[in-house]
């Protein structure tokens, strides 16, 4: 509300510039005391900033007014305010997994890191697709081991590390399994790693990155190759099942043959020596019965000698007529005609005149 004494507005006017002046010059004072504090704020954090601690198995990579200045190691270490600065390199981070249908999931995370790891670390790159020497496209799953060896050259040499060594791989993989067929791809998986790791191994080492070992850890076919190859396996598989009952086969039947000509050779063996051995008792029988006739003619003999009669003769008198008996017997109608021979004649009469006597006697 306005003042109706006029005495009172002079006076008030009179002190307004006053008050002004005093305002100003503590918004001044505090302007500048603001500014102090920030700059003491941050001289104050960029100093604890500075006081760097490296763990075992890192390094850093300390630049000075943008240029390279020293590489850190483990231990605590101070840097320069406003002037040190660690050396930022872009890294990235892989996340992969296979689900049960052999489906593969990656997850990729780009950052900034100032810690460069020197432990022996595994990229696990995501599926490369590779087009086989037989035009068969086939996926494959590759790790990398490797550990760095120089973060200087890490830092310098090669702006996204990663992505470079992804490429690398990719290129070499296409490269070497594009030179071999499908069957030869299944078979020589440590003859792609040796290949791929003398590959990159060199350029890698130029980017400061040691390659420890290559590995492909699956190579999934398409899924009409995949088909392709049950078939063939079950071919295969019937193709040796008859392989095998053949071969089972002639195996019985030489067996077989084995064993009857086994069984003959035992036969005929054995009829051998059963003929040997009658052979050998008709030998003796006969031995015995020749002793036996050979005791009877000297006992005939002896008989004989007193009649002047050669046993032989009255043997082959003895037969002739065991001979005449005998086709008698057997004939229907019998004719019987003695032919003349003195000697026989003779003999008869000698035994007869023989036989007289001795009844006489």
């Amino acid at each position: 509300r306005r003042s109706s004494d006029p005495r009172r507005a002079p006076a008030r006017r009179a002190l307004s510039p006053a008050a002004a002046m005093v305002s100003a010059a503590d918004i001044i004072w505090i302007t500048i005391a603001v500014a102090l504090g920030v700059v003491v704020l941050a001289l104050l954090v960029d100093l604890f900033r500075k006081v760097v601690i490296v763990e075992k198995g890192t390094t850093v990579v300390v630049e000075r007014l943008g240029r390279f200045r020293c590489v850190l190691h483990e231990g605590l270490h101070f840097l320069a305010p406003f002037m040190d600065y660690p050396r930022a390199v872009t890294w990235r981070v892989t996340e992969t997994y296979t689900d049960a249908r052999h489906r593969q999931h990656v997850s990729i995370f780009q950052t900034r890191i100032t810690r460069i790891d020197m432990r022996e670390q595994v990229f696990d790159f995501a599926n490369q697709e590779v087009i086989t020497r037989d035009n068969v496209a086939i996926t494959v799953h590759p790790i990398l081991i490797f550990q760095l060896v120089d973060p200087v050259k890490v830092a310098y040499q090669t702006y996204d590390l990663p992505t470079a060594v992804t490429n690398l791989v990719q290129t070499s993989l296409r490269a070497i399994i594009g030179d071999m067929g499908l069957d030869d791809t299944l078979a020589s998986r440590e003859e792609i790693n040796r290949s791929v790791h003398g590959k990159i191994s060199r350029i890698a080492l130029d980017w400061g990155m040691q390659i420890n070992q290559v590995e492909v850890l699956e190579i999934f076919p398409t899924a009409s190759i995949q088909a392709a190859m049950h078939k063939q396996l079950s071919a295969e598989r019937l193709r040796r099942a008859a392989i095998v009952a053949a071969e089972g086969y002639r195996e019985q039947v030489r067996t077989e043959a084995e064993g009857a000509s086994q069984a003959a050779i035992a036969l005929s063996t054995g009829e051998a020596a059963v003929m040997r051995l009658n052979a050998e008792g008709q030998a003796k029988t006969k031995e015995l019965i020749a002793d036996a006739e050979a005791q009877a003619v000297a006992a005939l003999a002896e008989a004989l000698r007193e009649f002047e009669v050669e046993p032989t003769q009255y043997l082959v008198a003895l037969r002739y007529l065991e001979a005449f008996l005998d086709v008698a017997r057997k004939a229907a109608k019998r004719v019987m005609v003695f032919p003349y021979q003195a000697s026989l004649n003779g003999a008869l009469k000698q035994l007869a005149l023989g036989d007289g006597a001795d009844k006489s006697q």
